[in-house]
């Protein structure tokens, strides 16, 4: 698998509870933002997929 090396700034209070997160659950802070951006990345997929199941609706409604 490829991966990107990608630089960020993250707030601290943000850093501070990845931190935590990372003490409790023994992963990596990489980890844990990659997590993240999956969750993003999949509620993204999930609102576009409805948008276009609504479009296609509306549009057989009307005979588009």
């Amino acid at each position: 698998m490829h991966q990107h090396t990608y630089l960020t700034r993250i707030d601290d209070q943000t850093f501070l509870d990845l931190k935590r997160v990372k003490e409790l659950e023994g992963r990596s802070i990489n980890s844990l933002l990659n997590e993240g951006a999956k969750l993003v990345r999949d509620r993204c997929m999930e609102k576009i997929a409805q948008q276009r199941k609504t479009r296609n609706s509306m549009e057989g409604m009307v005979g588009w």
